[in-house]
């Protein structure tokens, strides 16, 4: 059996070759753009402003019990944690059941 190569070389990075031209054109534009003071910009949105404000608040607040935080990062981390499902659930379901009364 003979493979003859009709196609001739294939070489993907033939076309990916910069031309000097074309890249100090674009290098000269990139200087021009940065040399006019122009800056790019940022605007938060309410909600993510709200959203900092809230984690924010929430990591300063005194109430987060440190070592059962840790305790349970431990677990996760030694593939120990074993959530009781249902009380989760119930958990859930009371909560739920506190909006609505």
């Amino acid at each position: 059996m003979e493979i003859k190569n009709l196609l001739g070389e294939i070489n993907p990075y033939d076309k990916k070759k910069v031309n000097g031209n074309t890249r100090g054109a674009a290098d000269k534009a990139s200087q021009a753009s940065t040399s006019e003071g122009k800056s790019d910009t940022i605007a938060f949105s309410s909600e993510a402003k709200l959203r900092s404000t809230a984690l924010h608040t929430a990591s300063e607040a005194s109430d987060i019990r440190r070592q059962k935080v840790n305790e349970l990062k431990e677990q996760v981390r030694n593939n120990s944690y074993q959530p009781d499902i249902k009380k989760a659930a119930a958990n859930l379901i009371r909560d739920d059941l506190d909006l609505l009364v």
